[in-house]
């Protein structure tokens, strides 16, 4: 069972290490074909990114912290992708991992989507044998993008998020109302995104 251990980081450097994580996950997708951005906008405190249309596996977790969520929701993903599918195979997936979820008062919600994104040369996905997974297909998106590069705790993740959120806002973008937070390694090595909408757009 992969189990995520989140430890304690220094926010004070934010943007040194968002620079730096930025460089380290496209470096690290070079080296093992995981999913990259088709265009990006750099920004001095976040980034703007446009994602291809990708394929993932997920679940949905109630009721839990999001570390303990993660902790379940991954294990039923990489049980579907060593051969609990429908075509009893080894199904090929990609970093990164995460999940989706919300804030409320500046606190993360206990409802999350846990995502494991499949590589995109599967030509017919198989269909999950637990019930409580879905096969999803994510079109072109933009995302505004933070991204660390040293490990964090759960309330330390949730005020980054926090933080991310209040820096948009008083930016005067426009965007979605849940956050992804995309690992990348076991180290802390992530991206913290919320969805560019249509309004932003024009």
């Amino acid at each position: 069972m992969l189990r995520i251990f989140l430890t304690v980081s220094v926010l004070f450097w934010n943007q040194l290490a968002a620079q730096n994580a930025t460089d380290e996950v496209f470096d690290l997708c070079d080296e093992v074909h995981c999913l990259k951005p088709v265009f990006i906008i750099k920004g001095e405190n976040y980034d703007v990114m446009k994602f291809q249309t990708h394929q993932w596996i997920q679940t949905e977790v109630y009721g839990m912290d999001m570390e303990s969520a993660l902790e379940i929701g991954l294990e039923k993903l990489f049980n579907y992708a060593r051969l609990s599918n429908s075509a009893g195979t080894i199904v090929p997936i990609s970093a990164p991992w995460g999940v989706l979820g919300t804030l409320e008062n500046g606190e993360i919600q206990e409802i999350f989507i846990i995502f494991l994104l499949l590589l995109p040369e599967i030509d017919v996905v198989p269909e999950p044998i637990d019930e409580a997974l879905q096969v999803g297909n994510a079109p072109d998106k933009w995302f505004y993008v933070r991204a660390f590069d040293e490990e964090a705790d759960e309330d330390e993740i949730e005020n980054r998020v926090a933080q991310f959120q209040q820096d948009l806002e008083e930016d005067n973008q426009s965007f979605g109302e849940v956050f992804r937070i995309a690992w990348y390694d076991t180290r802390g090595l992530m991206f913290i995104l919320f969805e560019r909408t249509e309004e932003a757009e024009n």
